[in-house]
């Protein structure tokens, strides 16, 4: 039997008696209409997921009992989404497609052509929860604040790849597959018109960024990202059985 899952924020361990926050009250009573003695799934995102069974409901309130550990937690790879903040449907897409292929942070970027310059976090922390659950991904990614490409660029060393729509189709990442094996990698993605001449200038500055090509069509900003994560997630898995 297959149960719903639930994130929260309690910690879990077996045997373990929890009351659940309002929301999620309403959620299981309302819309999942579970009742006493019924299961379901809960994880939050550093001690694994437990089968939780349901021990009382009342008008405003649920307890459930931990019976067992399903899943133990374990360490994904490091891949962070830097991606310039777009429309808000279109940046919501783009953060819960992320989250299903395993992003792991994710950094609202600001960039000369961004429609906007700041993001609701609460608003995006719900989606990735969301997605999260629907993924049965035991960690949701981390979302941090919005930060500009100069200083985003100036605090990391580690490998990262930006879409470059001017770039040599061959220049894709299968060119670079042998570095995808580096446990932390960010993936940059500019928004709706691109990076400007100055920007890519800035990008291509840095000894630790290099420029891919996602092929011969212009795309989207949230199709972008959404192909180069598949791309990293993929190959990068390969390097790892290879080697």
């Amino acid at each position: 039997m297959k149960y719903n899952r639930i994130y929260i924020n309690s910690r879990l361990a077996e045997n373990s008696k929890i009351e659940l926050a309002s929301d999620h009250v309403h959620y299981v009573k309302t819309v999942l209409r579970l009742k006493v003695n019924d299961g379901l799934r809960l994880f939050n995102g550093t001690d694994g997921e437990f089968l939780a069974q349901i021990n009382d409901i009342g008008k405003n309130n649920l307890s459930v009992r931990l019976k067992e550990q399903l899943k133990k937690p374990y360490t994904e790879s490091t891949l962070t989404l830097a991606v310039a903040i777009i429309k808000q449907d279109k940046l919501m897409l783009a953060i819960n497609m992320a989250t299903q292929l395993g992003i792991t942070k994710i950094i609202p970027l600001i960039t000369r052509w961004c429609q906007l310059r700041s993001v609701n976090i609460e608003r995006l922390t719900k989606c990735v929860i969301e997605a999260t659950e629907q993924s049965e991904r035991l960690t949701p990614p981390i979302i941090e604040k919005a930060i500009t490409i100069q200083d985003y660029l100036k605090k990391n060393n580690n490998l990262m790849l930006y879409a470059n729509e001017h770039e040599k189709e061959e220049n894709s990442i299968l060119r670079i597959s042998s570095s995808l094996s580096n446990s932390d990698i960010t993936i940059i993605v500019g928004p709706e018109g691109g990076f400007t001449n100055d920007e890519l200038e800035l990008l291509a500055s840095y000894k630790n960024t290099k420029s891919i090509s996602l092929g011969s069509n212009i795309l989207r900003a949230e199709t972008a990202a959404i192909t180069a994560i598949a791309q990293v997630r993929l190959l990068g898995r390969h390097c790892e059985e290879i080697a």
